[in-house]
């Protein structure tokens, strides 16, 4: 599902790309997908959340390796190795790590492993080893992080790709939360948004008039390093040496290469990892 780290409205702003009107709203809001895409492969790993279930290997030690988690659901072991998930862990059998991650505030990040409880009065005592022998549900990501202002809905939403809320302050490019289905704004016109549904595997459901509505939030660098990469991209069709610096007469400077900007790897460097 596309997303972005960084609004339109923001990107229009004084400071970024300096203009008004929407003509250009939709090719900027795909710009800022496409490069919220560049920073997750360079940083292998996504800041936005997302809903799933997801098989591991366990290696017969109490330690067991998983992809970026913010929330976890359930945590299931196959344990006759039959390929059905047939032993659910206690909530006490486990722990997350890093302990003190936190991953729905502001500063957090998100677990990266779980461990065997040992004061577990359970069963559990190591991950069996084996391909496929865990299945955990949960959020996904960097952090759950949602806003504090908040906007209403003012009308019953079923089905429709269409939402009213009560004030404005909601961007194209903004993943919404309502109840606990995850939205796309793809567009907005005042307090009206046209939006793709069920999003990040969530599903669709309904939503009674009043309901609040929340936006997601990222880590500061990496909306920085969103707004930098795509300003730059954004500004490199009104040139053809977008890279170079001075004129052809009394010579050029090479300021970059394409890819990444310096600046934006910069930023993101303590976000990179391994994948799993």
């Amino acid at each position: 599902m596309p997303h972005a780290y960084v609004s339109v409205t923001f990107l229009k702003g004084t400071g970024v790309l300096n203009f008004t009107g929407t003509a250009y709203d939709t090719r900027i809001r795909q710009l800022a997908e496409n490069v919220s895409e560049q920073i997750d492969r360079w940083c292998n790993r996504t800041f936005q959340p997302y809903l799933g279930t997801f098989r591991f290997a366990g290696d017969n030690s109490t330690l067991l390796l998983i992809k970026d988690l913010a929330v976890i659901g359930s945590l299931r072991e196959d344990n006759s190795n039959s390929g059905t998930f047939d032993t659910v862990w206690a909530a006490a059998d486990y722990l997350l790590e890093p302990y003190n991650a936190q991953p729905n505030t502001d500063w957090g990040r998100p677990y990266v492993s779980i461990r065997v409880n040992p004061k577990s009065t359970g069963s559990q005592d190591v991950f069996m080893a084996g391909p496929d022998r865990y299945e955990i549900t949960g959020t996904w990501g960097w952090t759950v992080v949602l806003s504090t202002a908040l906007p209403v809905a003012s009308g019953s939403l079923a089905t429709g790709t269409a939402i009213t809320v009560t004030t404005v302050g909601i961007d194209p490019g903004q993943m919404i939360l309502i109840d606990s289905e995850i939205i796309y704004v793809l567009s907005t016109s005042g307090t009206s948004l046209t939006v793709a549904r069920g999003a990040m595997s969530s599903t669709v459901g309904t939503h009674a008039s009043g309901t609040v509505v929340q936006t997601y939030g990222y880590p500061g660098p990496v909306q920085e390093a969103a707004m930098i990469q795509t300003a730059r991209l954004w500004q490199r069709r009104n040139s053809g040496f977008a890279n170079q610096v001075g004129f052809i007469e009394t010579g050029v400077i090479q300021t970059w290469r394409g890819g990444l900007d310096p600046d934006v790897k910069d930023m993101l460097a303590p976000y990179r990892r391994l994948h799993v």
